[in-house]
């Protein structure tokens, strides 16, 4: 695990991403990802470049946290699927 202040979670499929600042630690695990949140931290929905965009900053509590890739099932095609923001 590596210490760090700034992590872009996850980027949209148009000009946007989520990116996650303060004190935490990250660990890539395949579909999932870990963040040990040792201070609340801040959660903001941006463009690249920082610029604002679209939803204000959320408020992350310390503690352990896991994000999953969300997919989606297909009965006809009997297939999984990314589901993309």
């Amino acid at each position: 695990m590596k210490a760090k202040n700034k992590h872009t979670l996850l980027k949209g499929e148009g000009a946007n991403q989520h990116t996650l600042y303060g004190n935490f630690k990250i660990t890539e695990n395949g579909d999932f990802t870990e963040v040990l949140v040792k201070k609340e931290s801040n959660l903001q929905h941006e463009e690249p470049n920082g610029k604002f965009a679209e939803h204000n900053t959320l408020i992350i509590d310390k503690g352990n946290w896991v994000m999953g890739k969300q997919v989606e099932y297909n009965p006809f095609e009997n297939s999984i699927s990314r589901v993309w923001d």
